[in-house]
């Protein structure tokens, strides 16, 4: 137990702009807690106020404008079930949704909290960032929005500013022709475990030829990455069984991982090749392009 976790003030802000002034008055003093299922477990030291914004409306996944808008304290079971993410490519979210501990903790935790919490092994944001996701920020100075590849700087680490506060994801629209995949490799497959590896690509193809690919890396590195070189190797070819195979092997060459508690590095660069090589092979089966 952290005994330096003794927050000693609770706001319960009426408004967005309200929580972003106390973010600033406060400062790294502060945390903001929606569901609070990360928060409450790792329990930072020095925080002496807890910023609750889980009455912000922002709770909601709808489609305007070309996006598909999700607020930021939509719960994780929320977005696992949403009608509004039922085709592919966008199933990849809620496959990576329903990989997430237990029904109860997904009940509470939040999508803005699995992406904020800056996790190597967050399974949301992963699949984001193969739907090409971005994030739109709130602060004193106005809103910005940066794309979720950028937004994750390291372990526990991102973008975004104290006195800022994550409104809500943004995904571009597909017309449906797309195949994605999420995979997740725990160390002991339990539902409570963290990733030892997690994967999501996708595949946008017109007969047979691939016209865009993305590969996104979990618990690898010390940020989740896009591997580039694997994604070039499939990238206006057509695919096939043996260019899967050497996108799967390029994959694990860009990955960076360590030795842990849970896996070795080594048995993390082999199991890239193994979850890489499915998914890939399962985003070809669901993306109408990859058949001739």
């Amino acid at each position: 137990m952290n005994h330096g976790f003794k927050p000693t003030a609770y706001y319960r802000p009426g408004s967005l702009g309200e929580a972003v002034a106390l973010l600033s008055n406060f400062g790294a003093k502060a945390r903001l807690i929606a569901g609070g299922t990360d928060l409450l477990v790792e329990k930072p030291p020095g925080i002496e106020s807890l910023i609750d914004v889980a009455g912000l409306n922002l709770s909601y996944l709808r489609k305007e404008e070309g996006s598909i808008h999700i607020g930021a304290a939509t719960t994780v079971d929320l977005v696992e079930t949403s009608p509004l993410l039922t085709g592919w490519p966008y199933q990849v979210l809620t496959e990576a949704a329903g990989s997430m501990a237990t029904p109860t903790i997904r009940n509470m935790a939040t999508i803005g909290g699995n992406i904020c919490n800056g996790s190597p092994a967050a399974d949301l944001s992963l699949a984001l960032m193969v739907l090409d996701a971005s994030v739109k920020l709130i602060g004193p100075k106005g809103q910005r929005t940066l794309p979720l590849k950028d937004f994750h700087g390291g372990v526990n680490r991102t973008a975004r500013r104290e006195d800022e506060l994550l409104a809500e994801i943004q995904i571009p629209w597909s017309p449906g022709a797309g195949g994605a995949s999420f995979l997740k490799l725990r160390r002991h497959q339990t539902a409570v475990d963290v990733a030892v590896v997690n994967v999501a690509t996708r595949l946008n193809c017109v007969n047979g030829r691939c016209m865009d690919v993305k590969i996104a890396l979990g618990s690898v590195a010390e940020k989740q990455i896009l591997a580039q070189s694997a994604q070039n190797l499939l990238n206006e070819r057509i695919v096939t069984s043996e260019r899967i195979r050497e996108a799967a092997e390029c994959a694990a060459e860009e990955a960076r991982p360590i030795s842990d508690v849970r896996a070795s590095a080594n048995y993390r660069k082999r199991m890239v090749t193994v979850l890489v090589k499915r998914s890939l092979e399962t985003s070809a089966r669901r993306c109408r392009g990859c058949r001739n």
